[in-house]
């Protein structure tokens, strides 16, 4: 992928002792971050830097702990509404569990299923097939993967982090003591299915959450996929599910300081699933040990600006100090999900360390270019 970028170079030059040379900047958020960086890393002689925001570089060198993701998640979540992580554990870890311990056979799994508001007929048939004395946890494990990631989601969309995000109006739902905890679940699923409407107070009775739409498409799909943070759904879930069994492997597990049930990741199950998806093994070592970013410095890789919303569960992963004097990095205290990329900013709706960090980020990209220009410059008249 990168090499085929590089061969896209008939809108300019890369020789740098032509005058009509115009320097490289690649810019990319989230994996995009991480394959700017990545280009600057790879094609030195091609790119002049990288602008790389929310990459998660430590998740691909595989240095990040399994737990660190949920646990950063748990932690934003109670942030956003004081006491939200309490009631979503109380809820999913506590109030509800009975329900699925009692399912013995495919009848209690629909009638389970219908207490919960999802549609009978898009239950994925491997939960159906399951053995009797397993349904009920295999059917409540996927259940709580699409809680889980759909709190990554809103996660990754928290910004600004105020009263108006979906993050908020998922902790309405579990802190609203006055409704059921089959019916805070339901709300919850149903959000989730339309979108993430900020949850809305009203559920028409004929409604419910399709829980086959959650599936990726290809040959033994499931919810819980190479990537415990979400594949996504369809053709994009099936790719993204291959990459992340085959060389994005990412360590992210159910710890048991977040709010969700406790299931950790392993890298024995992840194997497992590649294999009976895709019969392919996962290598999680072979991108590391072919561009060594996990040492970029030693490497003398050099103009790479990287950014991280520390609200964001990926900053875990990211790279959030400086390097050396060109391999920098800039963190906003409010910021989410490659927050720096919105293509609209600085606004009066951005917060003020987003605000700040445009100019930052001008500022540093303004010299790195003025540096190249000048060596072009120097180069040219020593010819």
């Amino acid at each position: 992928t990168l090499l085929q970028y590089v061969q896209k170079k008939n809108q300019c030059s890369f020789d740098k002792t032509n005058p009509d040379y115009c320097p490289v900047i690649t810019v990319g958020g989230s994996y995009p971050g991480f394959l700017s960086a990545m280009m600057r890393v790879r094609f030195p002689q091609y790119v002049d830097m990288a602008y790389s925001a929310s990459a998660p570089m430590g998740f691909y060198s595989q240095n990040v702990n399994q737990f660190d993701y949920y646990n950063h998640i748990t932690q934003v979540t109670e942030k956003s509404s004081k006491g939200c992580s309490d009631a979503i554990r109380l809820t999913i870890v506590a109030d509800i569990v009975p329900w699925f311990d009692m399912i013995q056979s495919q009848k209690d799994l629909v009638d389970v299923a219908a207490k919960f508001r999802i549609c009978p007929r898009t239950i994925p048939q491997y939960i159906m097939d399951e053995e009797d004395d397993k349904m009920g946890q295999l059917f409540y494990d996927e259940l709580m993967m699409v809680v889980g990631y759909t709190f990554a989601n809103y996660n990754m969309a928290n910004y600004p982090p105020d009263e108006r995000t979906s993050l908020y109006h998922a902790c309405q739902i579990f802190q609203n003591t006055n409704l059921a905890p089959e019916y805070k679940l339901s709300r919850f699923l149903l959000g989730v299915d339309d979108g993430g409407n900020e949850h809305n107070e009203d559920m028409p009775s004929s409604s419910c959450f399709n829980m086959a739409a959650q599936l990726p498409s290809g040959r033994n799909g499931t919810i819980t996929s190479g990537d415990w943070s979400g594949v996504g759904t369809r053709n994009n879930g099936e790719m993204w599910d291959f990459q992340t069994c085959t060389l994005l492997i990412e360590h992210i597990g159910f710890g048991p300081d977040s709010m969700f049930p406790y299931r950790p990741w392993s890298m024995e199950w992840l194997k497992e699933h590649c294999q009976y998806r895709f019969g392919v093994t996962p290598d999680p070592y072979k991108l590391v040990k072919e561009l060594h970013f996990d040492d970029l410095k030693n490497e003398n890789v050099t103009h790479i600006l990287f950014t991280n919303g520390l609200n964001d569960g990926w900053s875990v992963g990211g790279i959030k100090q400086n390097i050396s004097d060109t391999l920098v990095a800039i963190n906003f205290e409010n910021g989410a999900h490659h927050s720096d990329l919105s293509g609209i900013g600085p606004s009066d709706n951005d917060t003020l360390d987003i605000q700040h960090g445009f100019k930052q980020i001008k500022s540093i990209l303004e010299m790195w270019l003025a540096e190249i220009k000048l060596k072009d410059l120097m180069r040219t008249e020593a010819k």
